[in-house]
């Protein structure tokens, strides 16, 4: 049908574009936390990007649920606007019309929202946690930031550089270290990190710097002053990272459901491509554009409901974990009040009726 083909490609393209600015709008709200982190002696910018791309791949079930609701949302509102609607309604082509060509998009998002969910998602928190792990465990320079004092866990060493150049040579450098209960510290005018090419070992080539080793006062403190030297940067063994509860696979979520926790977060991921079936009848609801108030009133209300929906979820999964709610309604019932206010208000739509009439009282003769 012609209505229905113009219907899918309108909706796909309203939907990408949509998803195409959430994504970016995301992105770089992530990235300047990331960035601000990096700054204070967090991640490294080298790491930041590599995190940067697992949070957006863990958002994929969220980011596609709101594109769908706002591509059908802003389609059927334009046509509502340029008096589409009205032809088609004149023609016996009226709103449920569109509840078949929505729901066949709903289903073939569903099985990708779904997939994210369970697979991908769970994959992006793991690696996410591994990354940091990896970062925070890390003895090279690379960990430095400039202007900031960074230790090395388990070392015992501090690093510290006053600027790092764009080919990873340093300046102003300060290493403090502690072993065998000797304090040592060296002072460097700049460095550069390097790979024994025999050993693998990694090293920073400290120059035109001086050495400060022993107890100030005590007769074994020495000072010492070099041209070169060459620090080596010892390999520390990684712990494994814990792995929350967002991260395990399914296997090992189903093996822990006297958990409150682990049934909360399967309850999570399973609703996530419910909410995408609820929010399309919403989408439905609120795409009527009256032109009299304009289409913006509409729009808010349906940003305002989504916000409502992802609350009383926030507010579910938290009752779950603490034991409130029995596992067995879960959150259920946040989808099935959602999903009975949406059907009422699509029944009101339907009939041309106000979506919400207050009772009026009878006048007395």
């Amino acid at each position: 049908m012609i209505i229905n083909r113009a219907f899918y490609r309108e909706v796909a393209v309203t939907m990408l574009g949509t998803a195409l600015v959430l994504l970016i709008v995301m992105t770089l709200m992530n990235m300047t936390l990331l960035l601000g982190r990096a700054v204070r002696g967090g991640p490294p910018e080298t790491v930041v990007y590599v995190l940067l791309g697992y949070q957006m791949l863990g958002k994929i079930d969220v980011l596609l649920p709101l594109a769908f609701y706002l591509g059908i949302l802003l389609t059927l509102s334009r046509w509502y606007r340029d008096s589409e609607m009205t032809v088609l309604a004149a023609c016996g082509v009226g709103l449920m019309h569109f509840v078949r060509p929505v729901m066949l998009i709903g289903i073939a998002l569903s099985v990708v929202v779904l997939s994210a969910s369970f697979y991908t998602t769970p994959l992006s928190v793991r690696q996410i946690e591994k990354v940091k792990n990896e970062s925070s465990q890390r003895t090279d320079p690379e960990q430095v930031a400039p202007g900031a004092f960074t230790e090395a866990p388990g070392k015992g060493k501090i690093f510290y550089a006053e600027n790092i150049r764009g080919d990873n040579s340093l300046e102003g450098i300060f290493v403090s270290s502690l072993e065998q209960g000797r304090q040592g510290v060296l002072v460097a005018k700049s460095g550069r990190p390097f790979i024994d090419p025999g050993t693998g070992d990694k090293f920073i080539a400290l120059h035109n710097g001086t050495q400060y080793e022993g107890e100030p006062g005590s007769a074994n403190y020495r000072i010492l002053e070099f041209e070169v030297y060459n620090l080596r940067i010892e390999p520390k063994k990684l712990d494994e990272p814990l792995v929350p509860v967002a991260g395990q696979a399914n296997l090992m979520l189903l093996g822990q459901l006297s958990n409150p926790q682990v049934i909360a977060e399967l309850h999570w991921r399973l609703g996530k491509t419910i909410v995408l079936f609820v929010l399309m009848l919403y989408a439905l609801v609120f795409a009527y554009t009256d032109l009299r108030r304009g289409r913006m009133s509409n729009f808010f209300v349906a940003i305002v409901v989504y916000f409502v929906y992802s609350n009383l979820l926030g507010i579910g999964r938290t009752m779950l974990e603490k034991g409130t709610v029995p596992p067995v309604l879960g959150l259920w019932w946040v989808h099935g009040v959602m999903a009975l206010v949406a059907l009422y208000l699509l029944w009101q739509r339907q009939r041309n009726q106000p979506l919400f009439s207050l009772p009026t009282r009878a006048r007395s003769a």
